[in-house]
């Protein structure tokens, strides 16, 4: 389907796009390191008490889980600019609609229309499934209704 949005709208949409991935890679180096296209967790060191290593293991299991949803939100917002980028930005991938333009407003990174979006959320398999292959090696296999890891 054909992309209905005017440029100016594309633009301000890419400029938000740009400064959410500035703002998430800010965020990532607070709590991890870069090596290559991957970020991976820092480890804090408070002490080598008991209660230390106790608040250690709790933020480093906080830094996990961040950085995991951060690396998520920084890999859909870096797909929405390469859609910038082809001309294929706003289009629904399940359905091939375009997206409102206020759901782009609001999420400028969005990659499903609302009818899709909720389909997606009423089945929970489906929800793991997305947030799953956002990472490398994760398929689906359709006719087991699996996730092959």
């Amino acid at each position: 389907m054909e992309n209905k949005l005017d440029k100016k709208f594309i633009e301000e949409r890419r400029k938000d796009l740009l400064e959410e991935k500035k703002r998430i890679e800010e965020r990532l180096e607070e709590i991890a390191e870069k090596k290559g296209e991957k970020f991976i967790p820092k480890y804090p060191e408070y002490g080598s008490e008991p209660g230390d290593n106790a608040a250690e293991m709790e933020e480093y299991s906080l830094h996990l889980t961040l950085d995991s949803d951060l690396e998520i939100l920084l890999a859909k917002v870096l797909k929405a600019i390469k859609k910038i980028e082809k001309g294929n930005y706003g289009i629904c991938e399940k359905s091939g609609n375009p997206i409102n333009p206020e759901r782009l407003k609001a999420f400028p990174a969005a990659e499903l229309c609302m009818e899709e979006q909720i389909k997606q959320e009423k089945n929970p398999l489906k929800r793991l499934f997305t947030k799953l292959k956002s990472r490398k090696g994760i398929k689906r296999n359709k006719k087991k209704k699996k996730i092959i890891l």
